[in-house]
């Protein structure tokens, strides 16, 4: 009962310290003229990707060669 009382003040004045989260002083939105240099940005890394996919497939198919040619 001695350490419940402390905390229990603690607790209400730790409480009775927050207040509720401010809205944000402006809404961020992305520009409308930034949208074509976003896509841009998107499609190089797609095709990026795909290179990464398509090497990595042929380096496969070459290892996947190799271990067929060595295992004959």
């Amino acid at each position: 009962m001695r350490i419940a009382s402390p905390l229990a003040c603690l607790l209400v004045l730790a409480l009775a310290g927050c207040s509720p989260p401010k809205p944000p002083e402006e809404e961020r939105r992305p520009d409308p003229q930034a949208k074509p240099a976003i896509v841009a940005q998107a499609d190089a890394y797609k095709d990026a990707a795909r290179a990464a996919v398509a090497n990595s497939e042929q380096a496969a198919a070459k290892e996947k060669a190799a271990l067929d040619a060595a295992a004959r």
